[in-house]
């Protein structure tokens, strides 16, 4: 009875820290989801550093999403589905964005949030991945190149921060 006892006891154990892992993958106080383990802990304080200047002056919320790779499915999918777990941004604003970059694909995506649209246009947001992201990535400075595609969508959104959520 007592092996039956401690059984139940371990596998409850066992969930339980695998759920508890499940959670913490989506908490959205970080904001730098690398699963891949790619960025060093300077480098991810570096980029959480302008996230969280964003979400203290304006509150708007950047999430960086870094995989190793799609698994066969579209970026475009993949990144909606994330943005739509994680619900980046104030509710009333649906001002949230999210930069997802998988390495083995050589593909990014910067997914927004509808009350960013007037801000970070789908054309706008094309730009910062073609001429300031890639540019880095093709020279092998990932961490770099991620930086200054976030520094950029926090820029746009200081500047232009009176058009958040004006969907009109």
């Amino acid at each position: 009875m007592k092996l039956f006892a401690t059984g139940w006891i371990l596998l409850f154990a066992i969930c339980a820290c695998n759920t508890h892992k499940e959670k913490t993958r989506l908490v959205v106080s970080d904001r730098i989801f690398d699963s891949s383990n790619f960025l060093s802990a300077v480098q991810h304080d570096s980029i959480f550093q302008l996230v969280k200047q964003l979400d203290s002056t304006i509150g708007s919320q950047i999430g960086v999403n870094i995989i190793s790779s799609l698994r066969g499915r579209k970026i475009e999918e993949y990144s909606m589905d994330v943005a739509e777990k994680l619900r980046l941004g104030r509710a009333k604003y649906n001002d949230g964005i999210l930069l997802t970059v998988a390495l083995e694909d050589r593909q990014m995506r910067i997914e927004v949030g509808t009350g960013l649209e007037k801000i970070v246009k789908d054309e706008i947001a094309s730009r910062i991945n073609r001429n300031i992201m890639a540019p880095q990535f093709r020279k092998g400075n990932f961490c770099k190149g991620i930086y200054l595609g976030v520094d950029s969508i926090k820029y746009l959104i200081e500047r232009d921060r009176y058009l958040i959520g004006n969907t009109r």
